[in-house]
């Protein structure tokens, strides 16, 4: 049977912890007739949170693949984490959603992790619907959030429905496009409701409201008013679907998905605003053998061609590539070109994903979101494609980690068996990195935050098998120089029966606009080119004053000499170079500054700020929040706030939260630095 490409919608459900983005997946599944018993977060029970590390803590870690049917249409789901050190598991959905749905709370608002996910959505342009949740709770303000949403945002959100009382009185909502009351007032499951027609003042000030927006957009829709008093609603789902199509504006629902009320509009409006695989540009990519711009249609009968978003390893499968397929079709038995690495792979099995459980397919086609399993040396990121035709889309950056932990396993039997593991965790998350310390030979593991590598390390316990010590959490700093630096590097030597000769002379600069900066001659043979990216790749991986990465640096090649020069040698020259040039260059470390925002209740703050100060941190404001909350934010090294999360527990009576990001890289203080190189 033929797949139509229009009845799909790959969409995303995105927000802040605690919003409440697996309970309303789990009550689509459920409305839907994916699933037939609902689950709750709190109990564990939830279909998309299957991981027993997710059951333990009532958190989403890893981002989880589902798919139900409303009305026609087959809705792909990616439900995503909230917490801020799985951030990369939100990129890398976003970067194969074509919609998404913004889950807000009523009393939270716009929370940072919020803002942060819609300033990713921001830069792949998806578009997308909010949805207010939690209506029920003491607090709620759909007013407040919308207000907060077009401050922040800078976009129009565009309220489609009205609420049927609030916070414990909340029953329902009144649907202005559709101009009818929906009310939850007896099935306990929500599964039933009941309609009224909607009339008063209010519901007519803003039906006028949203009729004189839309208007804005498409004149007919105020002719229609103007001639009849109303405008049909298939006239104005299809100019909201316009608008929100173009980024004009963002739709906007409310609900309480824990008392079950609200989501069948929720699912309407996801099939009748968010875009289809045909809705959204055509992807482009670049021919890897010409680098020519090439663009590849969603539909069937084009070459096959997908990426990659996720790898996940399963006990039992092995490594489930987690797939979008962007054009053409694939079966199984099928060989698919990784055009990253150049290899040509066949595709063992084709699975279809609802969280942990896999059903069995033959093939797949465009805008289909799968699992495959065969394909050797794939990551996030890369583009499998047909051999014959052969595609590059863009890849995934991830930000580098910030936290490290050095690890070894119990007995010396199971080191092996420890660095497959951390080999397989890798491949699975990018922002989670391992290395061998070149001075003590200890296995040293780095991720996004405390969070997640107790994650990892739990994992390594149930999942692998390997038992493991660890020592105390540590900062994963960065180096860099001050001032610029020129110097010449040579190498001549014999190796195996081969002479290689090298010359280079390099100048490093400090550099602000990003990690660093590389500057080649014009003319250079392609084999020196290479040689010479794939050494400040290297050099940059091990500064000269405590062996950490080294960014914000200008690498300028000034003079090479290619009179008998192999790559080799052209090599080791430059690398004797730049650790000179570094060495003269006065360089610093620098330290991870975490952005730090707190909710307290206001009785608190006073504590909350002093015990900042005594962190060396830096108070960037205080914002007053409804119910006695306010908003504490400040700027605070990384290596201070190590179990800072107990420690504000305590201080707050368990009633503050906190969340962090990285911040910048700022220069350690000199005495400090003093007192590590004293430790070394």
């Amino acid at each position: 049977m033929q797949l139509d490409l229009q009845k799909i919608r790959n969409i995303g459900f995105v927000a802040h912890i605690d919003a409440g983005k697996t309970t309303t997946t789990e009550r689509v599944l459920y409305y839907t007739g994916r699933i037939h018993r609902l689950g709750e977060v709190d109990e564990g029970t939830a279909t998309t949170d299957w991981m027993v590390q997710e059951k333990e803590r009532g958190i989403t870690i890893t981002a989880a693949a589902t798919f139900c049917q409303w009305r026609d249409a087959i809705i792909n789901i990616i439900d995503t984490p909230g917490h801020v050190d799985f951030t990369a598991e939100v990129e890398r959905s976003l970067r194969v959603l074509d919609g998404l749905v913004v889950i807000f709370c009523a009393v939270g608002g716009v929370e940072p992790q919020s803002e942060t996910v819609w300033r990713q959505a921001d830069q792949y342009a998806i578009p997308r619907i909010a949805f207010i949740n939690k209506m029920d709770r003491v607090g709620a303000s759909p007013e407040r959030v919308m207000n907060q949403i077009q401050k922040r945002f800078k976009v129009k959100p565009l309220r489609l429905q009205l609420p049927i009382g609030i916070e414990d009185s909340f029953v329902g909502v009144i649907d202005l496009v559709g101009r009818r009351k929906i009310i939850w007032d007896q099935d306990l499951t929500g599964e039933k409701y009941r309609t009224e027609e909607a009339d008063g003042e209010g519901f007519w000030s803003a039906y006028e409201e949203l009729v004189m927006t839309l208007g804005e957009l498409d004149e007919s829709v105020i002719d229609e008013y103007s001639d009849q008093g109303y405008v049909a609603e298939e006239h104005l789902k299809r100019v909201i679907r316009e608008g929100t199509l173009r980024g004009v504006w963002v739709p906007v629902l409310m609900g309480s998905a824990l008392k079950n009320r609200g989501i069948q509009p929720l699912l309407d409006a996801i099939v009748d605003y968010l875009p289809s695989p045909l809705d959204v540009p055509n992807p482009m990519g670049v021919d890897p053998r010409t680098q020519e711009i090439i663009e590849r249609k969603p539909t069937p009968e084009e070459p096959f061609s997908a990426v990659i978003f996720k790898v996940q390893w399963d006990k039992h499968i092995g490594r489930l590539l987690f797939t979008r397929i962007y054009s053409g079709k694939i079966r199984v038995g099928q060989k698919v070109l990784n055009s990253v690495t150049n290899n040509v792979s066949k595709v063992h099995r084709i699975y279809r994903i609802h969280a942990k459980k896999l059903e069995t397919r033959n093939n797949a086609v465009a805008g289909e979101i799968v699992a495959l399993v065969g394909i050797r040396d794939a990551k996030t990121g890369d583009t499998l494609c047909d051999p014959d035709f052969p595609i590059l889309y863009e890849g995934m950056q991830f930000p580098e980690p910030v936290v490290n932990l050095v690890i070894e396993p119990r007995t010396m039997a199971d080191l092996d068996k420890l660095k497959a593991a951390l080999q397989d965790m890798h491949f699975e998350d990018p922002t989670f990195r391992f290395r061998e310390d070149p001075e003590t030979g200890q296995l040293v593991i780095s991720g996004m935050g405390e969070l997640h590598l107790e994650i990892i390390v739990d994992r390594l316990k149930r999942d692998f098998n390997v038992e493991v010590k660890i020592g105390k959490p540590q900062v994963n700093y960065r180096e860099t120089v001050t001032t610029s630096a020129e110097t010449e590097g040579t190498f001549h030597r014999e190796i195996a029966g081969t002479l290689h000769h090298g010359k280079v002379r390099v100048r490093v600069s400090p550099y602000s606009q990003g990690e660093y900066r590389l500057s080649l001659p014009e003319g250079l043979p392609e084999e020196l080119e290479e040689a010479l990216k794939a050494a400040a790749e290297e050099v940059l991986s091990y500064g000269p004053l405590l062996g950490y990465p080294v960014i914000h640096v200008d690498l300028a090649v000034l003079d090479v000499d290619t009179q008998n020069a192999t790559p080799m040698g052209t090599r080791v020259a430059f690398l004797n170079a730049v650790r000179e040039a570094f060495r003269s260059a006065k360089p610093v470390l620098l330290e991870p500054v975490m952005d730090v925002e707190i909710v307290v209740p206001a009785n608190y703050v006073g504590n909350v700020v002093s015990d900042l100060g005594h962190r060396g941190g830096e108070l960037v404001g205080i914002e007053a929040l409804d119910q006695g909350y306010q908003k504490i934010k400040g700027l605070v090294p990384l290596k201070n706030l190590f179990g800072y999360i107990t420690a504000l527990r305590s201080m707050t009576q368990g009633r503050g939260t906190v969340w962090m990001r990285l911040a910048r890289f700022a220069p350690l203080p000199e005495k400090e630095f003093k007192e590590m190189l004293s430790l070394k």
